[in-house]
């Protein structure tokens, strides 16, 4: 069974402005819950996460409710089947 994520940029939210307050909120609620994971360390330009859904649907589901209502700009969001990680 594949696993899919949402993988978030947040340098193009931070650049672009839309909807960073948004997603402030929706990091800081659910980063305690295993579900975030971050792929690339912030930098200057900001950084990638992956938000773990349980499956392709949700993961489309949530990637079109951070855009039509948390406001983040549709370049800064995308569906992905997840990478396996060694652990």
């Amino acid at each position: 069974m594949t696993a899919y994520v949402v993988e978030v940029n947040e340098g193009v939210i931070e650049a672009s402005r839309q909807g960073v307050d948004w997603w402030l909120v929706f990091r800081a609620r659910y980063a305690t819950s295993g579900r975030l994971r971050e792929t690339k360390p912030a930098c200057i330009v900001g950084g990638l996460i992956e938000v773990a859904c349980d499956d392709r649907d949700d993961a489309d589901w949530l990637a079109a409710h951070m855009v039509d209502h948390g406001g983040l700009p549709r370049t800064a969001v995308r569906v992905k089947a997840a990478a396996q990680v060694e652990g």
